[in-house]
């Protein structure tokens, strides 16, 4: 694998990965800095497989992933912050980054 690039590297381990039925899928930041067809597809895959029967948990910072996700879980120093859907989480913010912001910042909707 040390002659891959590093998108050719995350396809490499998701496909390790998938090997099989796994019946949880943990994915550190898994499209980040792919093309956008390709991250449409992955994320396509994403929710079939859980459709399937198996758990995706999906670690990102990158909150435009986040927003791919069906639930969101919020932490900040170790502690969660908030947790529910994309939207319960982003209220009256015009994305969830501004809504983390917000919530951090402790200011209000």
């Amino acid at each position: 694998m040390g002659r891959l690039s590093g998108g050719q590297r995350s396809r490499a381990s998701l496909a390790v990965a998938l090997h099989g039925k796994p019946d949880v899928l943990v994915l550190d930041e898994p499209t980040v800095g792919l093309d956008p067809v390709l991250r449409r597809d992955l994320w396509a895959l994403f929710h079939r497989i859980a459709a399937g029967g198996t758990a995706v948990l999906v670690s990102s910072h990158v909150m435009d992933e986040a927003e791919r996700c069906d639930q969101l879980v919020l932490m900040r120093d170790g502690r969660v912050i908030a947790s529910g859907s994309p939207a319960d989480i982003r209220g009256e913010a015009h994305d969830s980054e501004a809504a983390f912001l917000r919530i951090v910042e402790g200011t209000p909707p």
